[in-house]
């Protein structure tokens, strides 16, 4: 335990990693709370549900053989796309949200760092997406089961490779709300996600003979800056290599998973050296 005195007023603060987790666990049940009564998360989750149901409608446009492959695919893509899009939404407001209503200023003064702020902050809006994802998986599995499929084991390792890439998106959209204001921190957030996603799209275009990056030195340059400093994302996409019935061995999934942990305590850590800085006055 450990009392400080600042401006005459008495500060407690009980150190220690159970005191610290306590604390975190409310910040991150509070941002829960608050993120899960969000009409945007709603109406996403709504709306996809929707569309997944929708898509076995589409599948009877499909031939007979390709009804099953139709759903799978429809699934495959939307669903993360959903969880991705939640969480550039969300989390682009996260930090400004509490500073814009004045909030924040009331809770730093209590016995809380803002370090476990932060990743309180981010491990509820982490369950939150992790909700969606299991809430959009039962019903994909529903409309593949009503299809004639079923909810196979390679299709629940691929929906949690894409969760590993929600968490990483979400630890940089962290960092930028952290950084920035909400309009810029999405714009920021959605530019490595795209830019991940076709990250390997820039290697081959690097090693072409012709083409603005093999051209043009100032591309070049830029090219490998962007590999460099932005995730692969495609490494958390397996969507193709099921559809052609590739196995997928299971180190991947384990190298696939610590590429990305690291890159989400890699956004965290710059969060938390950008927020302690931060002057909120």
């Amino acid at each position: 335990m450990n009392i400080q005195t600042t401006n005459e007023k008495l500060i407690l603060r009980i150190d220690g990693p159970m005191a610290a987790l306590s604390r975190i666990s409310a910040v991150a049940g509070n941002t829960l709370r608050e993120a899960g009564r969000n009409k945007l998360f709603f109406g996403l989750l709504g709306v996809t549900i929707l569309m997944l149901i929708f898509s076995i409608l589409l599948s009877d446009l499909a031939l007979t053989d390709q009804k099953i492959r139709l759903v799978t695919d429809f699934g495959l893509a939307v669903i993360p796309l959903v969880c991705i899009a939640t969480a550039v939404l969300l989390g682009a407001v996260l930090l400004y949200k509490e500073i814009d209503r004045k909030t924040l200023y009331a809770i730093l003064p209590k016995p809380i760092r803002r370090s476990e702020f932060l990743i309180g902050k981010f491990v509820g809006l982490s369950a939150l997406l992790l909700g969606q994802l299991i809430a959009l998986a039962l019903c994909w599995a529903g409309v593949l089961h009503l299809r004639g499929g079923s909810f196979s084991l390679a299709l629940a390792q691929a929906l949690g490779l894409n969760y590993i890439e929600i968490l990483l998106v979400t630890s940089a959209a962290l960092f930028f709300s952290a950084l920035s204001r909400p309009v810029l921190s999405g714009v920021l957030t959605m530019g490595v996600f795209l830019i991940g996603r076709i990250t390997y799209v820039i290697n081959d275009l690097m090693q072409a003979t012709k083409g603005v990056f093999a051209e043009v030195p100032a591309m070049r340059a830029l090219g490998r800056v962007l590999v460099a400093v932005v995730p692969d994302l495609s490494t958390f996409n397996i969507a193709d290599e099921l559809q052609a019935g590739i196995a997928i061995p299971p180190d991947y999934f384990v190298h696939a998973t610590l590429y990305g942990l690291s890159w989400v305590g890699f956004f965290i850590a710059l969060s938390l050296l950008v927020f302690e800085r931060r002057d909120l006055v």
